[in-house]
């Protein structure tokens, strides 16, 4: 079967080379419905802030985003920035900003080169019945400009929802907000895994900005200029949504991970992939056996059992809670 290949600006077509992402910690203060990690794989162990930064600075990367969970919710949150500061990265920390005070920002983050607060909803109260999460807009934006003072660039990330900012005039009405709050850049986002609250962005804005219906293809990345403010675009195609057709026999960069156990991972893990692509090679192995008559489907059926029992033994010793990682980008 001929591969489909990603549009190049796509993360999975290898853009965004230069960066990796850290999955610091599990810890999360905010309920999301469509939170893919919650429902992800974690590891067992925890390293230490020091491992964890070693492994970070012996990847090469110059762009190092902290992720989680709630990344703020580390312990050593603030010593993770300054150690990779100080070697000459770019620490990014995406966060739910429910830490974000000018007090805590002044302590804590010292030396990060850019942060995203995601928010999904420019009415706070809003936001609270998505993520469970009271902010306060006051200290939020004297937070904003402390980070500017620091030299932190400030992006706003929405997770465009049913039901919440899901039409044109709600998105100018959240870049208003962002203006007012001093954001320098905002990310829309199409939901992912969740097929009740996804809004179509190409639909909602007329295949405008870059925005179409074949992201795989066309690009799932866009950057536009939206009533004066600087607005990225992010939809998801078929490998992350069923909104989307899926695209068949997909090629994709590869893009390491760093977890909060100190290792590098190939991707962000997910919990069947692995076993999935064990029971495929165990039932291949086993139907060429069939079509050489060298196994009987009786004998096929009891010899693919035991061979699958042997499969996940072997991928749950070498990664005990996760079978593979899947399109996380």
């Amino acid at each position: 079967m001929k591969p489909s290949i990603p549009n190049p600006r796509n993360f999975c077509g290898g853009n965004f080379q230069d960066w990796l992402e850290v999955n610091l910690t599990d810890a999360c203060n905010a309920r999301c419905s469509w939170c893919v990690e919650r429902k992800g794989w974690h590891p067992r162990t925890r390293a230490s802030w020091q491992k964890i930064c070693e492994a970070a600075l012996d990847s090469g990367k110059t762009n190092i985003i902290l992720l989680g969970g709630e990344p703020t919710l580390h312990p050593d949150f603030s010593k993770i920035v300054k150690r990779l500061h100080n070697n000459g990265r770019r620490p990014w920390v995406t966060t739910n900003g429910s830490r974000l005070t000018p007090g805590w920002v002044k302590a804590n983050m010292e030396g990060v080169f850019g942060v995203n607060i995601s928010i999904h909803h420019h009415d706070l109260s809003e936001n609270f019945k998505i993520t469970g999460l009271t902010l306060n807009g006051s200290s939020l934006r004297k937070a904003i400009s402390e980070l500017h003072r620091m030299g932190a660039a400030v992006r706003f990330n929405c997770n465009c929802i049913k039901g919440h900012i899901d039409s044109a005039p709600r998105i100018r009405a959240y870049i208003a907000w962002v203006k007012r709050m001093g954001g320098d850049k905002i990310r829309f986002a199409e939901l992912k895994g969740d097929d009740d609250g996804f809004v179509d962005l190409a639909a909602v804005l007329d295949h405008k900005y870059g925005l179409n219906d074949n992201p795989f293809r066309d690009g799932c990345n866009s950057d536009a200029v939206v009533d004066g403010m600087l607005v990225n675009f992010r939809q998801m195609c078929g490998l992350q949504t069923r909104m989307r057709p899926c695209p068949n026999n997909p090629m994709q960069a590869a893009k390491k991970v760093l977890y909060y156990d100190g290792k590098m991972y190939g991707g962000w893990q997910v919990k069947e992939e692995k076993e999935s692509v064990a029971k495929k090679r165990v039932i291949a192995d086993v139907l060429v056996d069939v079509a050489r008559g060298k196994l009987s489907v009786a004998k096929a059926e009891t010899e693919m059992k035991q061979l699958m029992k042997k499969e996940r033994a072997k991928v749950r010793a070498e990664y005990p809670d996760t079978t593979g990682a899947g399109c996380q980008y």
